[in-house]
């Protein structure tokens, strides 16, 4: 599960948060830094100083400063800074023990045959150590302070640079978009995506009420001609009663009614579809006689083939579905199979999970996508919905389709909705 990403309101706090607070670290970084080289640049000027005393004199002489001492050798050292010793380093600076504190320098003095050593013991005037707490302390009240104050103040203008935005985001989420909704953003970049918005949901609108107009239309103009046809079917049915019709005759008029009355209903339900209405109730479907039904109204389009249907259905099974919606994924399912099936057997079975549909694949029909197997073929007349359509009636109905290729064979399962 994917973690929920951070507002832009956040973003900016956090932001500001951080810059503070590198910002505070930086400055006492330096600080610190600055404060122990001042107070060691005091004690150095104290031993040059000193040193240019000592040379101005035949002899050497007691330093002026308490706290210094002069050593002929490195022997004569106090034993703790003799332990901390680096003689070989050019190190000035030692701790020595009880809290106290070396600054050394050597230097040549012509009265001496070999170099001699200015020590000073500087734990008495010592500055910064003695308070380094109290001002770390200092340091992190300072910080915590400085991040308050970044985070109030990221706070108020993360809400004063977001509140457009948010206003935007709701709109766009509960999708409450009126004519010159633009408008009442600010001339900045946030008010250029609210007018592409505008712009991008007008075009949409019209093309929406374009589409209904066109569906509404279609519909309009389907029905009239089907209604003719069912009402002639009637009328010749009528008259087949009263009089001696060849039954081979009756049964392809019987198909083509029904066919009609198909027809109407999948206009019904493409057109409900289109307009997002509510498709009807769920029914007991028995899916052999269904089946049997679909396959005989679409036999037709197996005439002059060397195809062989093999139908493996219980009688018993039931599916509790929308009886037009899975009408019409199957036929469509039935009539790209037929259309699209080499020399061989299509079989058809299915159990309480699943339909299965294999048909042996054209040669001239081994397209790379399978999408592509729901279009046109090259030898065909294909009027199927297409699969889109057909996926988008699966999701109406809560099944679920999957194609597969398996050497020269197309497999097909439609997987029922689980209760």
């Amino acid at each position: 599960m994917h973690k929920p990403a951070r507002s832009l309101g956040q973003r900016i706090v956090w932001a500001c948060v951080i810059l503070a607070l590198l910002c505070a670290s930086l400055f006492s970084f330096f600080n610190v830094i600055f404060v122990y080289t001042v107070e060691d640049q005091f004690f150095r000027h104290q031993l040059m100083d000193e040193e240019k005393r000592q040379l101005q004199q035949p002899q050497l002489i007691a330093p002026l400063s308490t706290g210094m001492q002069i050593f002929h050798s490195v022997k004569d050292f106090p034993a703790d800074l003799q332990q901390q010793l680096e003689p070989d380093t050019k190190r000035t600076e030692y701790s020595g023990l009880e809290g106290r504190h070396y600054h050394i320098r050597s230097f040549s003095h012509p009265s001496a045959k070999e170099p001699v050593w200015l020590v000073a013991e500087v734990s008495q005037q010592l500055v910064v150590r003695p308070i380094r707490d109290e001002m770390f302390l200092l340091y992190g009240i300072s910080t915590l302070v400085m991040l308050l104050l970044a985070a109030a103040l990221g706070f108020a203008l993360a809400r004063r640079a977001t509140r457009p935005l948010t206003q935007l985001a709701e709109l766009v989420q509960k999708d409450q978009f009126s004519p010159g909704f633009s408008k009442a953003f600010p001339a900045n970049e946030i008010g250029v995506l609210a007018e592409a918005l505008e712009q991008n949901w007008l075009r949409v609108q019209a093309f929406i009420e374009r589409e209904q107009a066109f569906s509404r239309d279609a519909s309009h103009e389907l029905r009239t001609p089907l209604a003719v046809i069912q009402s002639s079917c009637e009328l010749l049915l009528a008259q087949m009663s009263t009089q001696a019709w060849p039954a081979e005759q009756q049964q392809r008029l019987e198909q083509i009614q029904h066919s009609s009355r198909q027809m109407n209903q999948l206009i019904s339900t493409l057109l409900a579809m289109s307009r997002e209405q509510h498709l009807g109730q769920t029914e007991n479907i028995k899916l052999a006689g269904l089946l049997e039904q679909l396959i005989l109204n679409l036999s037709p389009l197996l005439d002059g083939k060397n195809i062989e249907l093999e139908l493996q259905v219980a009688p018993d099974l039931q599916l509790q579905l929308n009886p037009v919606l899975l009408q019409m994924v199957l036929t469509n399912l039935l009539q790209n199979a037929f259309l699209h099936s080499a020399a061989g057997t299509i079989y058809i079975s299915a159990n309480s999970e699943q339909l299965l549909i294999r048909n042996p694949l054209q040669d001239d029909d081994q397209p790379t996508e399978l999408t592509a197997l729901f279009a046109k073929g090259r030898q065909s007349s294909g009027y199927g919905l297409g699969l889109g359509i057909v996926q988008r009636l699966c999701q109406q109905t809560g099944l679920e389709l999957q194609l597969n290729r398996s050497e020269q064979q197309l497999i097909v399962r439609l997987v029922w909705p689980q209760l």
